[in-house]
């Protein structure tokens, strides 16, 4: 454990705090503390503070993250605390001892997961050099008949699965066992034994944005119906859909070498962006043919501030490309689409109508509330009188949820002429609507706990404050007992003991707390320490303030139980005994003794 907290004691002293958050945040100094835009929400108004000095990071606007440089990549790239730390690792010349605890997973198990990413590499040069093979050529060939070039091939790494068994043998020589294959879903079992599902498929190695191979993708080349044109990996260890955007390492690439990327293309499946980037569009990806996530969105918005959608022109298409429209101007990103023909997909489009079709679809894709108008305008028939006042209305909606009244107006115009209502009687019925509700992520902050049912509790104010005071002032330890007894038996906070006593004493940076606690704790040390922004000084009148305050809410707890007793019982003791509150929070609101 001490060698696991010198690690991240230098590893947080090593990592230039600004210069990481200035590599994904416009950063402008102001005193002694750096702003921007929030990275976490969408905002206008920079509020998110970034301190060197603290190692800390917070936004005062609607978010509240706040936390230090493992806390920071963790949320900005959607990753765990051990991949943050090998990140961070990587950055400042690093190397992560094996021990280092950084979630509530055993070294066991993160030591199965490097396994699992060196077999994935394995596998994928096994894949590659298969295309070499005889066999392999079949591949090539068709890859050529669509116009992919050798070095789109290499890019992407594509590669070939011969058979059943070829590429068990491979990795079986190579020292894994059946068990990592099986983890690492390049392995199942049937009555006639092992084999690799994949096999007779192109395969497309699925790399996440730190260059980790973590899953495949696999394309029959045979119409067959009982053969699956496509396969993909099911969830394992290294590889969850909703948290890898394909060839976003390709987009890393293209930042690290200083190339701005101007917008980013996203469809739904690897095919498309092959053809895509075989094609010059060399900043798409795809969301693994899954529903667009926050977390996805999240990843994107590191790359660029706007979005073409290009989802397949039929109707499920279009609806997957509503709601990712909605979470990626909820992630803050600038959104459109690309509205393809009916029934084909960007591969389709280029393969059938050339580079130049796609060009001028993508030069004339349209904005989030035209797309969604469009939608409704399909739904209904504008010459039926009742189907046409259904659609106002649902139009009217999107219209609402609108922040700019300019846009408001752009809109309405479109509605008036699509429907003949009077400007007049649309801006009546917007008055009269609520806004659109969107369905998006919100955020999460567990806080405490219920210790009876394991509920999430939310931190008052007054609870936070007095957490991040004992984490920012040793001063206030001898307090420490007076707050300690305040956590009545129903909210047991788990991280305050990191903070009270011996272990107060223990703590040189606030940073290191990060170290101390496990993965499950980081978020309610998250909530705590985002207070710690506040505490400067010597706050200790404002700490007896808060201490008073949450002693209050504890007898005005005591007294609601005893008065509900009191009507049942009659009981003459408990009369007393609220008495006797009623003097204790007088003396507290007069400023008596604790």
């Amino acid at each position: 454990m001490n060698q696991n907290i010198d690690f991240m004691d230098e590893l947080l002293a090593r990592t230039d705090l600004v210069g990481l958050v200035g590599e994904y945040v416009q950063l402008t100094k102001k005193g002694g503390t750096y702003w921007g835009c929030c990275p976490f929400h969408h905002e206008k108004t920079p509020s998110f503070s970034v301190n060197g000095d603290k190692q800390m990071y917070y936004c005062f606007g609607a978010c509240h993250e706040g936390g230090n440089a493992v806390t920071f990549i963790k949320k900005i790239e959607s990753v765990d605390g051990r991949d943050a730390v090998r990140i961070l690792a990587k950055r400042v010349g690093l190397e992560v001892p094996e021990t280092t605890y950084t979630q509530t997973q055993s070294p066991e198990k993160l030591k199965h997961k490097e396994r699992l990413y060196a077999l994935m590499r394995t596998a994928a040069r096994h894949y590659h050099d298969n295309l070499k093979s005889a066999a392999g050529q079949k591949v090539v060939r068709y890859l050529h008949g669509r116009g992919i070039t050798d070095s789109v091939i290499n890019r992407f790494g594509l590669g070939y699965s011969v058979n059943g068994t070829d590429l068990i043998d491979h990795l079986t020589a190579k020292g894994f066992t059946s068990a990592e294959m099986k983890d690492a879903n390049v392995l199942a079992v049937s009555e006639k034994g092992s084999y690799d599902p994949f096999y007779d498929r192109m395969m497309v190695p699925i790399i996440n944005q730190f260059g980790e191979v973590c899953a495949f993708g696999g394309r029959t080349l045979v119409k067959d119906p009982d053969f699956a044109k496509y396969r993909n990996s099911s969830t394992t260890p290294i590889f969850e859909k909703g948290r890898v955007v394909f060839a976003a390492n390709l987009l890393q690439k293209l930042k690290k070498q200083g190339t701005k990327i101007e917008y980013v293309i996203l469809c739904e499946g690897y095919m498309d962006v092959i053809a895509l980037q075989t094609h010059g569009f060399t900043t798409s990806v795809a969301c693994m043919g899954t529903a667009l996530t926050f977390a996805q969105a999240k990843q994107i918005k590191n790359f660029t501030q706007k979005v073409y959608i290009s989802f397949d022109g039929d109707v499920a298409g279009q609806k997957n490309a509503l709601k990712g429209l909605d979470i990626l101007a909820q992630a803050g990103l600038s959104v459109r689409v690309i509205e393809l023909p009916d029934g084909l997909d960007p591969d389709d489009v280029i393969q059938k109508h050339g580079k130049l079709a796609y060009q001028k679809l993508l030069d004339n894709a349209i904005t989030l509330p035209a797309f969604k108008i469009k939608m409704l305008q399909a739904m209904f028939d504008l010459t039926d009188v009742e189907e046409k006042a259904k659609f106002g209305m649902q139009a009217i909606r999107v219209i609402k949820a609108l922040e700019s009244a300019v846009e408001q107006e752009e809109y309405l115009n479109v509605v008036q002429k699509m429907t003949g209502y009077t400007q007049e009687t649309l801006l009546r019925q917007l008055n009269q609507t609520a806004a659109q509700e969107v369905d998006v992520p919100s955020r999460n902050v567990l806080v405490g706990y219920n210790q009876e049912n394991q509920k999430a509790v939310a931190l008052s104010h007054a609870e936070t404050f007095v957490l991040a005071s004992l984490a920012a002032q040793k001063s206030f330890v001898d307090y420490t007992e007076n707050f300690t007894q305040l956590l009545s038996s129903d909210f047991s906070i788990t991280v305050a003991n990191f903070f009270v006593g011996n272990s107060l004493k223990k703590i040189d940076s606030v940073a290191s707390l990060y170290a101390k606690v496990n993965e499950e704790e980081h978020s309610l040390l998250d909530e705590i320490l985002n207070g710690y922004q506040f505490i400067e000084g010597d706050n200790q009148d404002k700490y007896i303030d808060c201490i008073r305050t949450l002693k209050e809410g504890v007898f005005k707890k005591e007294k609601a139980q005893l008065e509900s007793q009191w009507t049942l019982s009659k009981d003459m003791e408990l009369l007393k005994r609220i008495a006797q509150i009623d003097a204790q929070i007088q003396s507290l609101k007069s400023g008596g003794e604790l």
